[in-house]
């Protein structure tokens, strides 16, 4: 039996589906009708229904009238992969620091099959900004902190991406061209930073860099979104980079830490030091 005729056979459609559905929800819909969860799955009204209540008898998603949402139970299906990373942990004092002091969103995304997964997120208390939440899938083109991991990719995995990859137009000013996609992220490359201003969402500009753990891969991007009004695409190059940059190398060297301390366990509670 191939490969592909084993993954077929022991596919379970219904769980998929169930997935599908709980993946509908996001940031931008935190509550759905029945209508509108059959609209964004595909799935006829009638079998959206099933899968939205077994959820809440479940207890993954709470009723409301016609209104369906998340609880804080479908937390738990994630809660065993988060556990498992050592850099949220480590990243969100940083970041929290960061975004008390300039008064902005600052997220951490991770690589995943072209999107970029937000992971660990601080917003300061004054900030209306919310347009990702933990968990959220940015297209890699388009946000900040994708074209950074994109940059990370050898040559031949990049034009590989690029040649297979859809590239929506989010907004009027995210480009569709993979030439000039290209072009955008080799600079990125050499300036070691990336800014896309408006391309994911109007009125969000975002700045990103990357954080390396002993390896010359991304291990994952840390961004500062603002908005545009507030905060243009220049300042934040002029103004917040340098601050970023300063909480990349902290996250790196907590990692480098982590790291030492795992493979060289100190009995007496010595303290690695960095050179």
């Amino acid at each position: 039996m191939t490969e592909e005729a084993d993954s077929r056979r022991h596919y379970v459609q219904s769980l998929a589906r169930g997935l599908t559905v709980l993946g509908c929800f996001d940031a931008d819909h935190q509550q759905r009708t029945l209508s509108s969860v059959a609209a964004a799955t595909g799935l006829t009204r009638a079998s959206a229904r099933r899968f939205l209540l077994t959820l809440v008898d479940l207890g993954y998603v709470a009723r409301d009238g016609d209104q369906f949402s998340l609880r804080p139970a479908v937390l738990n299906i994630g809660r065993a992969y988060l556990s498992m990373l050592t850099l949220p942990e480590l990243a969100e004092p940083h970041m929290r620091a960061l975004s008390t002091e300039i008064g902005e969103a600052v997220s951490l995304c991770i690589l995943d099959e072209g999107d970029a997964v937000v992971v660990a997120q601080s917003r300061p208390g004054r900030s209306g900004l919310v347009s990702t939440s933990i968990g959220s899938r940015l297209h890699a083109n388009s946000s900040a902190a994708g074209r950074c991991l994109l940059a990370g990719l050898s040559e031949d995995d990049l034009i590989g991406w690029l040649r297979n990859a859809e590239i929506p137009k989010l907004t009027k000013h995210t480009n569709v061209n993979k030439s000039e996609i290209l072009d955008a992220i080799r600079a990125v490359r050499r300036a070691g930073y990336s800014v896309v201003d408006e391309e994911f969402r109007m009125g969000i500009s975002a700045i990103a860099m990357p954080i390396y753990q002993a390896s010359d891969t991304p291990t994952a991007a840390i961004t500062l979104s603002a908005r545009s009004r507030r905060v243009s695409a220049e300042a934040l190059v002029q103004k917040m980079l340098p601050k970023l940059q300063l909480t990349a190398h902290a996250i790196e060297s907590d990692l480098a830490r982590r790291s030492y301390e795992r493979q060289h366990p100190d009995p007496v509670g010595n303290r690695y030091q960095p050179n």
